[in-house]
């Protein structure tokens, strides 16, 4: 009995190793590969399988997985030194992003280890720059082309990794650039007569925009002023109409006593302050109201 008992265990324990040595695990952001006797397990179309993210099986002890990380990665370069347009020694040192995209090409190719991926990619990049800045000065590096050279570096170099080593390049960023203090000097001399010209040119049209603003707001002026004197006139003469109604409405119904409003309106005009003198004779029309008073009194 007690030989049973230890073969059953021993088969359970047998069992439980050949199970897990069947089953992997392939965790979110990677990707796996199988090996069996050293080589590339392949699809029913002799193609290299790639395993993703889940639980999966193999033949246990003659197959082995590689994990390989297939988010985004980063390195930063070592510093090289290069030569412009100019034969001027330029010393670069840049900033990679990428991640694998083809997993059996990059393993085949790299043998999985990442460091030798970098380097490859490296020099790729390294003989990229070269030509693109053997093309401009350092001046052009520094200030204004060199968005076009990394673009060019970036184009170039995709396609030539991509196929040879199953790697993605999404990004070459400049970290630093340094110079000959006399080319350093001269460059940045430059840069700031660009920017003196730039300045220059952005406050010409500022002044020329001001100008422009300020003259339409000057004919603004001039036209509403002619607006409010011309409607002034019109109001005016509307008034003097009107009044000029009333005084012969007024003149109509009584004449008399129109004639003797009109004296005093005289009269309280010509002597509206005390020091008021009016030199005439007193035997004018002016001065009829006046005799009519003195008869009356």
């Amino acid at each position: 009995m007690k030989h049973w008992k230890r073969a059953i265990t021993t088969i359970a324990v047998l069992l439980f190793l050949l199970l897990m040595g069947s089953l992997f695990v392939i965790e979110e952001g990677q990707k796996g590969l199988v090996l069996v006797m050293g080589k590339l397990k392949t699809d029913t179309q002799g193609l290299a399988k790639t395993y993703g993210p889940g639980l999966h099986v193999k033949l246990p002890f003659i197959s082995s997985v590689k994990k390989f990380d297939t988010r985004l990665h980063g390195f930063t370069s070592g510093e090289f030194s290069t030569l412009t347009s100019k034969q001027t020694s330029v010393v670069v040192e840049y900033y990679v992003k990428w991640r694998i995209s083809n997993l059996p090409l990059y393993y085949q190719r790299t043998s999985g280890i990442e460091e030798r991926a970098e380097s490859l990619m490296e020099q790729k990049i390294n003989d990229e720059l070269r030509a693109q800045l053997g093309k401009h000065t350092s001046g052009d590096f520094i200030s204004t082309a060199r968005p076009q050279i990394l673009d060019a570096v970036l184009k170039n170099t995709q396609r030539a990794l991509s196929d040879d080593y199953g790697v993605e390049i999404l990004d070459v960023q400049i970290q630093s650039v340094k110079l000959p203090a006399r080319v350093l000097a001269s460059v940045f001399s430059r840069m700031a007569a660009e920017r003196k010209q730039f300045a220059n040119n952005k406050r010409a049209e500022g002044l020329k925009v001001s100008e422009s603003i300020r003259a339409a707001a000057d004919q603004q002026v001039v036209i509403i002023k002619a607006q409010a004197l011309q409607e002034a006139a019109t109001l005016k003469a509307q008034g003097e109409q009107k009044a000029a109604k009333l005084y012969a409405d007024t003149y109509g119904k009584d004449a008399k006593f129109y004639n003797f409003y009109r004296s005093l309106l005289a009269y309280r005009a010509s002597f509206k302050d005390k020091e008021d003198v009016l030199v005439i004779s007193p035997q004018g029309q002016f001065f009829d109201y006046f005799h009519s008073a003195d008869d009356k009194a």
